[in-house]
């Protein structure tokens, strides 16, 4: 194949054949940023930051994950009602929806706010990194990275090519997940007596996962009906992330509670 047809491939998908709303916003029009800041992150969390890290205490960070822990909460909040105020639940249902890449307000807002939840997944990097600095090696599993990883390539490209109404279902949901989430961690910063409380509530967080899971997986399937109008390639991909990503959460939830609480009788 020549160099010039390798352009032309290069510039019919990754120019033209994408959606003119999102595809100059910052991180978005470069086919290398993103990709370079996940391998950084790779490096980082896996080889130089342990590295690091081997002759050190660890970092307490306690106030910083604080003040993270309310980010999140109040972003992921931010993120939600961005959505229902552009058409979730009064126009846009939870049903097959054709993509709608007007500039009128609500589509666009859609679009937008797909991006900000692209950037916000960038921004959850950092908790990887946190772990490092505690020395908190066995939080930076296989599940955790690959979860991580997984969700910025499929938001970021999602936000260059499909930033419409059915693809903000799975973004919607994940940040009323991870509301509870980082609810739940900022209340267990404020030490054992907290900690004593919410202990019994921890299993539930893996099982709200898994439930989101299966929610998701059940919603991008109708894009593969032949009545939904819609390119399959994308919850394709969604479909088959969601179902190894459950399996990764089964998986930990069958270790970390069921096995461990059989041991404790």
């Amino acid at each position: 194949m020549s160099q010039m047809k390798l352009v032309d491939i290069y510039d019919f998908y990754w120019n033209q054949n994408v959606d003119p709303r999102t595809k100059d916003l910052p991180f978005v029009e470069s086919p290398i940023i993103v990709p370079s800041i996940l391998v950084l992150y790779l490096c980082v969390v896996l080889k130089y930051g342990p590295e690091f890290m081997k002759t050190r205490k660890p970092y307490s960070l306690k106030t910083f994950i604080r003040y993270y822990n309310v980010f999140q909460i109040v972003v992921n909040t931010y993120i939600v009602q961005q959505c229902i105020s552009a058409g979730w639940f009064t126009e846009i249902s939870v049903y097959c929806e054709i993509p709608d890449f007007s500039y009128n307000p609500g589509p666009l807002k859609i679009s937008y706010t797909i991006w900000l939840a692209t950037m916000i997944k960038l921004i959850d990097l950092v908790e990887t990194v946190i772990f490092v600095l505690r020395k908190k090696e066995k939080q930076i599993s296989f599940l955790h990275v690959y979860h991580h990883v997984t969700t910025i390539l499929i938001a970021w490209l999602s936000t260059k090519y499909i930033p419409v109404a059915m693809a903000s279902f799975t973004l919607m949901v994940n940040c009323c997940v991870h509301v509870i989430m980082y609810t739940y961690y900022f209340f267990s910063t404020f030490g054992p007596k907290f900690q004593s409380v919410l202990v019994r509530y921890k299993p539930m967080l893996t099982i709200v996962q898994m439930v989101q899971f299966i929610i998701l997986i059940v919603q991008n399937a109708q894009t593969l009906l032949p009545s939904c109008p819609v390119t399959k390639i994308p919850g394709t991909v969604s479909i088959i992330n969601l179902i190894i990503n459950f399996i990764l959460f089964y998986n930990f939830y069958q270790k970390q509670y069921v096995k461990f609480a059989e041991k404790k009788r």
